[in-house]
């Protein structure tokens, strides 16, 4: 897939610079950047949000490690997720193929952080989606 000319010329969704060094010492797996993201809210409240349903778009990058998984939208916005692995939260995760080969991510926002609700639907279009869904079910089995 094509990066668009923000990541390009800007360098809009790469792994954020507080982030790389930590990502690369624990031994990147697989990554992607500059990925337009797109991430659904439904019924979603958190201690500081809530969203009966919105899409918000965002520039970011996905990256998995020997110790954790990321996804990150921006150097001053935090990440959608960044857990460590093996994590209980891992179990919230619905991993699939979306009908465009993107990869989805969908997260119950209740078994994945306490006081959450809802659901956080995570469209990921990576030409790694295979990759990432194969890895990802390794670790969650």
């Amino acid at each position: 897939m094509a990066k668009s000319f923000l990541y390009r010329f800007f360098g809009l969704g790469k792994i954020p610079r507080r982030y790389r060094r930590e990502v690369e010492q624990e031994g990147i797996l697989l990554q992607d950047e500059g990925l337009a993201l797109v991430l659904r809210y439904r019924n979603f409240r958190s201690p500081t949000a809530y969203y009966g349903r919105r899409i918000s778009l965002a520039m970011g990058s996905i990256v998995l490690t020997k110790r954790s998984f990321a996804c990150f939208r921006g150097n001053f916005v935090p990440p959608v997720f960044h857990i460590p692995i093996p994590h209980e939260s891992v179990q919230a995760f619905d991993i699939s193929l979306d009908d465009e080969a993107r990869l989805q991510i969908v997260i119950d926002a209740p078994a994945f952080q306490d006081g959450w609700e809802g659901t956080i639907d995570c469209r990921i279009p990576t030409e790694y989606a295979g990759e990432f869904l194969r890895a990802l079910r390794k670790i969650q089995s």
